[in-house]
């Protein structure tokens, strides 16, 4: 085994940002728990961010700024079980005098190893951490600490539930209310500690079982409680060379997923766990992970395949089937690594279902669940601003009220302006796209009957309220914004909002064909309808407003963003890239100058192209010809090449687009260097530090769709699998598996064969035409070779 691809490891002392991002790379997770890979005996720092995180644990603070109140509901940072404080002889091991360090985070085990030496007058201090999480039994996490000098000393070891935390990863929220829990209890006897948060009347429970020994000696510490930390201490001589080993598990429980009284259930939890319990854990789950859900690539690019693992990696952190289910949360932007957008959920969940969709379903599935539960939400948000139906926020938390924020910090002139971005609302054709594509690779259609169609309903209705008819027949959508951030209004305009969002447009055409669709070949649609008030009436504009949407072109055959996309100026990205250098955050240079992104014709990410994205080339091509847009052949490539020009992927997602389209041109080479450039996003932090605020899910998502999607041309979305590959000169093969409508689908492409395994018969196309696969007998295809 190449252990390069199958770990991340650092081996320099790193500052600032670029710790902060490393520790959020060094994560480990379990769907319900998030622990930063900052080392045990660091505190908060400008270098260091211990934090651990509970999937749907959130808190709102107020904070005056500006004569107003602002409130922000936050992923809460939880006590940190982690702390270690080691002092040799009355000297703190600390980044003072840390001398080395070594991290290695695992991919196929789980676990993140790190070792430390310090340097003290007397001489060397060796420390290496083994910290692990339950992937199985969700609740529990561990560490194990080996502690060597190489002269003999004096040891005081204190080992600490510290819950004086509050959040503070993010720079820019600093200036905001920032304690989200009050200690409730800590009890010492039991090694306890029980926080409540302070706004939504969270209680969280943390305990921990602490073992010390040398040579096989039990080492007999003490307790004791302070007003925030529960504090266990041990002292005993080190002799050179002769380890002493700490062993803790830690078990977390919170009001939330747990019906029992949370005493009772920490206890029961308490007594359940081990060390090697939670390792042997971790390690069946890591080796059923690989067995199912690695991506081989043999390729000339000597990183892809470790990044590709590490997406792999994170996203089974993120949500699994194990824990998911069982709660009421879904997977933020940042996952669980960091406190980046307050830990909220916005719309990455569309790079992200179709991946769990064809690798761990459930998962998938408690990802939609999360929003069928807030429908209710979502229906007070739209009566709020006088809309119909479901309007689900931009960014979404503990209720499914907006928690975007009003205002936000333009890091370049430090000065606070309005936060138009809850005008995305295409976040909710993005829930509906998940539903979408779930039930098209599962089959499972339980969801429709319980709760997803009537979400489907309420979200038509808001849109079916929302557009205007005009006197030439179209329907008009305005007041919106598209993914594309950098445009929030018209120039000079006094309210915010676009019209006619290219993006938004077509996603509501597609949304409306699903739903008739659905009228024809889901039986219980009738009855659902009726129960939601999903009239003939509503089902008539429904089919009008699905071919009667409005889009801007120009004579070139290039779709405008929105209406009056092409009226705005043009900018000069070679002067600014010569003045500024790094031009990804082109909307805070303008902004900065007293200039306005709304004024300029650039793309944070090329809205119209999300599309090809979401659906491949013919269903956009079809739907943009039902809104009576005929297309020339070489459509795709006009537009395509029209926003590259304007496009400074300002958003990590915005690559893999093009990457995609580029695989669909036939621009290999182009996609190839647009993949390796993306999936480097966060291990380069390539958006200049914000990695330090946790990872990217998202685009860890789309990267591996490219990579299975698009050049191994794997398309599970048709009536049956089709797989039409389109490997890169410089790739020899790729093999994966994936599931679809539960069979599993075993995949090897080289560029002179395919070979697909079943574990059950099935129908499958590829390069257009039809094969049976018959339970686990290999179909191998010969390609031709130019």
């Amino acid at each position: 085994m190449n252990h390069a691809n199958w770990e991340l490891a650092y081996h320099d002392i790193s500052k600032a940002a670029k710790s902060y991002g490393e520790e959020a790379l060094l994560a480990l997770g379990n769907g319900y728990l998030g622990w930063r890979g900052a080392p045990v005996w660091s505190t908060f720092s400008d270098n260091h961010y211990p934090a651990l995180y509970v999937a749907g644990v959130f808190n709102q603070t107020q904070t005056p700024v500006a004569d107003r109140m602002v409130v922000n509901e936050d992923l809460v940072n939880l006590p940190n079980p982690q702390l270690t404080q080691i002092w040799i002889n009355g000297q703190l091991l600390s980044e003072n005098n840390l001398e080395t360090r070594a991290s290695h985070l695992r991919f196929d085990r789980g676990e993140l190893t790190e070792t430390f030496t310090f340097g003290l007058a007397e001489g060397t201090v060796t420390l290496t951490t083994t910290k692990m999480v339950d992937p199985i039994a969700w609740h529990h996490m561990g560490m194990q600490l080996e502690l060597s000098t190489d002269f003999e000393a004096q040891l005081k070891l204190a080992s600490i539930i510290d819950a004086s935390v509050t959040n503070q990863n993010v720079v820019r929220y600093r200036d905001f209310d920032a304690t989200e829990f009050n200690v409730k209890k800590i009890d010492s006897a039991k090694h306890q500690v029980y926080v409540q948060t302070r706004q939504s009347g969270i209680d969280i429970a943390i305990g921990a079982t602490t073992k010390v020994w040398q040579q096989d000696q039990v080492v007999i510490g003490t307790t004791k409680a302070t007003a925030d930390q529960l504090i266990e201490s041990y002292t005993t001589t080190l002799l050179p060379n002769v380890p002493v080993i700490l062993n803790k598990t830690i078990s977390v429980a919170t009001s939330q997923e747990t019906s029992t009284p949370l005493d009772e259930a920490l206890a029961a939890l308490m007594t359940e766990v081990n060390l090697n319990f939670v390792r042997n854990h971790s390690l069946e789950y890591w080796r059923d992970v690989w067995h199912d859900a690695d991506i081989e690539v043999e390729s000339d690019d000597k990183r892809l395949q470790q990044l590709i693992r590490l997406n792999i990696f994170h996203l089974h952190q993120a949500a699994q089937s194990n824990a998911n289910p069982h709660l009421d949360a879904s997977v933020g932007s940042r996952g669980l690594t960091g406190e980046g957008y307050r830990g909220h959920i916005f719309w990455d969940e569309l790079f992200l279902v179709p991946y769990y969709a064809a690798n761990d379903p459930k998962a998938a599935r408690a990802l939609i669940q999360y929003r069928i539960q807030r429908l209710a939400g979502a229906q007070a948000n739209a009566q709020r601003e006088s809309e119909a139906g479901a309007m689900y926020p931009w960014q979404s938390g503990l209720y499914g009220d907006e928690q975007a924020q009003v205002i936000h910090l333009n890091t370049v002139d430090q000065s606070w302006i309005p936060d138009n971005s809850r005008l995305q609302r295409h976040v909710s054709l993005a829930i509906a796209y998940d539903l979408w594509v779930y039930t098209r690779i599962t089959k499972d259609v339980s969801l429709l009957q319980n709760g997803g169609l009537t979400m489907l309903l309420e979200i038509a209705k808001f849109w079916l309220h929302k557009v205007q008819l005009a006197d030439d027949g179209r329907f008009d959508l305005a007041d919106v914004m598209g993914p594309d951030e950098f445009h929030e209004a018209y120039p000079d305009a006094k309210t915010a909002g676009i019209k006619n969002n290219a993006y938004t447009n077509v996603m509501l055409t597609w949304l409306l064909n699903w739903i008739l669709e659905l009228q024809t070949d889901f039986s219980a649609f009738d009855a659902i309808a009726a129960s939601d008030n999903f009239d003939a009436t509503l089902l008539e504009r429904a089919k009008a407003v699905a071919h009667g949407l409005r889009l801007e072109r120009n004579e070139a055959g290039v779709f405008a963003q929105y209406e009056g996309y092409f009226a705005l100026k043009e900018l000069d990205f070679a002067a600014y890239a010569e003045k500024y250098g790094d031009i990804h955050r082109i909307d805070r240079l303008l902004k900065a100058e007293g200039k306005s992104p709304d004024d300029y014709q650039v793309a944070k990410q090329a809205d119209l192209l999300m599309l090809l994205y979401n659906f491949d080339d013919g269903l956009v091509a079809k739907l943009l010809e039902q809104l009576g847009y005929p297309l020339k052949s070489d459509w795709l490539a006009v537009n395509k090449n029209y926003y590259l020009e304007r496009t400074v992927h300002g958003s990590t997602t915005s690559r893999p687009v093009f990457a995609g389209i580029d695989v669909t041109l036939g621009q290999l080479d182009e996609a190839e260097q647009l993949l390796a450039h993306a999936i480097r996003s966060d291990v380069d932090d390539i958006q200049g530090g914000t990695t330090a605020e946790g990872i990217h899910t998202g685009v860890m998502g789309e990267t591996l769709a490219v990579v299975q999607n698009k050049f191994a041309g794997v398309h599970l979305l048709a009536g049956m699998p089709e797989i039409k590959p389109n490997l890169p000169e410089t790739w020899a093969s790729i093999h994966f598996k994936q599931q679809y409508q539960g069979i599993w689908l075993d995949i090897v492409e080289t560029h002179t064969y395919i070979s697909l395994t079943a574990d059950a018969t099935i129908q499958v196309k590829i390069n257009d035409e039809e094969y049976l696969v018959t339970n686990g007998e290999p179909l191998v295809v010969t390609l031709g070779v130019e």
